[in-house]
């Protein structure tokens, strides 16, 4: 690639196969994300091998690779390749062992699988039973990961699709590097002569990966053996995941004044305006609903961290389907003409502007908006979308018949399983930010807990923060009417050090549940408090009776 030019979109590779005539218990296959409609999730080379069994078919093989990959990149785009790849093996393997153990006849037989994932420059390994996968980077031949035999045995595998209910994968990540020649054989690996044999051949220029497949399948033992060879020539472009290429492209207009016209939508009024963005309510006259419009604003451009949020909420926003968040509408690229983001409209307040206005958050509302919000911040930690920004400005509360709860502002939001790069890079509003983020470390589901710890006690306390200049707040000192139990669970959250505070907000909304069900105290009521002003005066009557009745028995004869 000469200097200067872009970066390709997508995984450069030359690929090879090789295998006997009639392959039996074997297959192998190279899959692009593009065919399944998420280019993003990249390349999946995978190779099988059914380990024949009493009564079987030898199909397993091809049945895992194909049900891995259309697992695979059926997952959720933000699902890191580990996770995707972990959840279509255990349904395959759920589906495979359900199959052994029943007696419909000739059921598959337990199969070897070996994958390899090429995802944003990164390569993935994933492992279960005997098949092999080695790199040649530099001339040297290195085996990836090792196979799971059967102890005492040099064929028979230990670990199967299929053997048992309970899979056990292994995973290895690294980088990728143009250069880098994959791989992947059935059976239980090369002999020590195949690394004087391949490692020169792979270092030759100009070589063919069918002529290095072919070689590699000459030294494997066994007549069912197979080989498959893959040459990284280009890396994908760094950011593949957040970015838009369409969005990134459209210019941005003056903001627009109620009653025109954007690509079909009628503007309305100004629901929000800030320092970078707007927000519009519109009518989308192609189907005759309500939608608001967030639209850039050209001060936008000068903060460049903020732009690029932009980018990230309009693919998460298009991407993610959860009712946690609200849904964005993916435009055709020929009605777009200016960048701006399109979702539905929705009606209520944030819950900023609830705990702002009389009255006080009561428990049963708290514990409502609580629950919805812990679920929603669940939900998106289930497909490995963190938040970042969780606060009561972001949060909106629906108006009834539909009620609910909604994440508002995907801008600094971080995945996981993608964001490898920017794992260390803050992130969020620092009251809201664990101590942990503020030294460098990357934001997990426990910085999301304590960002919604922070949120709820807000809530109940009707604003305040819950700490001070030096010292915590119990919630106890602002709301001595709410039951103890809310109080130490929201400590629990706010603890300063991670593994102090709840796993994840499931199971601090677990926590809330127990705690709502137990009854351990029965809330006080503000409004009848232990001493009243009625109260003192009738004490003071009564002391003063008992003072004038003690001196008067005192001056009797």
């Amino acid at each position: 690639m000469a200097d200067g030019a872009p970066a390709p979109a997508v995984w450069g590779v030359t690929p090879g196969f090789a295998a006997p005539q009639e392959p039996g218990g074997t297959f192998y296959a190279l899959y692009n994300g593009a065919d399944y409609a998420v280019p993003g999730r990249g390349l999946a080379a995978i190779i099988a091998q059914a380990h024949p069994a009493p009564g079987c078919t030898g199909q397993a093989a091809q049945l895992a690779v194909h049900s891995f990959a259309e697992g695979y990149f059926g997952a959720p785009p933000t699902l890191s390749p580990r996770r995707a790849a972990g959840m279509a093996l255990s349904a395959f393997n759920r589906w495979l062992s359900g199959q052994l153990q029943c007696t419909a006849p000739h059921p598959p037989a337990p199969a070897s699988l070996s994958a390899l994932l090429l995802h944003h420059g990164r390569v993935t390994v994933v492992q279960i039973g005997i098949c092999q996968l080695y790199r040649l980077r530099g001339g040297v031949l290195m085996p990836l990961i090792r196979p799971h035999l059967r102890l005492g045995t040099a064929t028979q595998p230990a670990r199967a699709l299929g053997l048992e209910d309970d899979l056990a994968v292994a995973f290895q990540e690294e980088d990728a590097e143009p250069g880098d020649i994959f791989l992947l054989l059935t059976g239980t690996g090369l002999p020590d002569a195949a690394y004087a044999t391949l490692s020169p051949l792979a270092a030759s220029p100009g070589v063919e990966m069918d002529e290095l497949a072919a070689r590699a399948l000459a030294l494997l033992p066994g007549p069912d053996a197979a080989a498959m060879a893959l040459r990284v020539d280009s890396l994908p472009a760094p950011d593949g995941a957040g970015s838009d290429a369409q969005l990134s492209g459209l210019p941005i207009r003056p903001p627009p004044k109620e009653g025109d016209v954007w690509d079909g939508f009628l503007i309305g009024k100004t629901l929000f305006y800030g320092r970078y963005t707007m927000l519009k309510a519109a009518m989308d006259q192609n189907t005759g609903r309500e939608v608001a419009l967030k639209i850039p604003l050209k001060s936008m451009l000068q903060d460049e961290v903020f732009a690029a949020g932009f980018m990230r909420e309009a693919w998460i926003g298009a991407t993610v389907r959860s009712a946690a968040v609200a849904r964005y509408i993916k435009l055709p690229p020929e009605r777009r003409t200016s960048l701006y983001l399109a979702m539905e409209l929705y009606r209520g307040e944030t819950l900023e502007a609830r705990l702002n206005h009389a009255p006080l958050v009561s428990l049963p509302e708290g514990m409502g908006i609580a629950m919805k919000l812990c679920e929603a911040v669940q939900d998106l930690g289930a497909i490995q979308v963190i938040h970042r920004d969780i606060k009561p400005d972001n949060i909106m509360l629906l108006n009834a018949p539909r009620g609910g709860v909604l994440l508002l502002d995907l801008g600094l939001a971080f995945l996981p399983g993608i964001d490898v790069a920017d794992a260390s890079k803050p992130g969020g509003t620092i009251r809201y930010m664990a101590p942990e983020l503020l030294r460098g470390n990357p934001a997990s589901a426990r910085t999301e807990l304590y960002a919604l710890g922070v949120t709820i006690y807000r809530m109940f306390a009707g604003g305040p923060f819950p700490f001070g200049q030096n010292e915590t707040l119990p919630l106890c000192k602002l709301r001595p009417d709410l039951p103890r139990w809310l109080g130490e669970a929201l400590a629990r959250a706010l603890a300063a050090k991670p593994d102090e505070r709840f796993a994840d907000a499931g199971e601090f909304a677990r926590a809330l549940q127990a705690g709502l069900a137990a009854r351990h105290e029965a809330p006080m009521p503000m409004s009848t408090p232990l001493v009243t002003p009625l109260r003192l005066w009738q004490g003071a009557a009564l002391l003063l009776a008992a003072l004038s009745l003690a001196l008067a028995l005192k001056l009797l004869p």
